[in-house]
């Protein structure tokens, strides 16, 4: 992990298309291989309106989507239920089908994913992806989620305009 994450400027995303090449450029410039996030907003227990920005490959995305989505994803689901950062090393045995389609598209098992308080009944969910081995992974887990909690909560900030919009772009999924 190169650098400090730069503070952006509070001003919002003016599109799916700018968020997502700001993740882009985040992952390139601190290091990592990739940044998501999750908006969930739920009615009656189910995602009912989902919004996903991340720096996967698109075909990568669109697969998720078709096959697993987040009712089907363990980390989402503890994510959610535990509010808690979720280290996804320990749930490889649950999630082992989603892991071996991610791992066909250069997404490594060392990840995290955060859950941001968004201060509404909706779920955001930030999640940092990175090479890593057994021996430093779990120095470099801490690590992560002290420099990318305060960058998610900010990205979320910048995020709301557009995902209380509903427009699509290229970049988001909706449900």
């Amino acid at each position: 992990m190169k650098g400090v994450l730069a503070s952006a400027s509070l001003a919002p995303f003016g599109s799916f298309e700018e968020a997502t090449k700001f993740l882009e450029e985040t992952a390139l410039r601190s290091g990592v291989r990739h940044l998501s996030y999750w908006y969930l907003q739920y009615v009656d227990e189910a995602p009912d309106h989902v919004v996903w920005v991340a720096t996967y490959d698109p075909d990568y995305m669109s697969l998720y989507m078709k096959k697993f989505t987040p009712l089907g994803d363990a980390v989402i689901g503890r994510v959610v239920d535990k509010n808690a950062v979720i280290d996804w090393v320990e749930w490889l045995d649950m999630s082992e089908e989603i892991y071996t389609v991610a791992l066909n598209y250069g997404i490594t098992k060392y990840g995290i994913s955060l859950p941001i308080d968004s201060g509404g009944v909706e779920k955001v969910i930030f999640s940092v992806n990175t090479n890593s081995d057994s021996k430093n992974w779990n120095e470099q887990r801490g690590l992560l989620v002290k420099r990318f909690r305060p960058f998610a909560k900010e990205f979320h900030v910048r995020m709301t305009g557009l995902v209380k919009s509903k427009h699509l772009g290229a970049s988001i999924y909706m449900i």
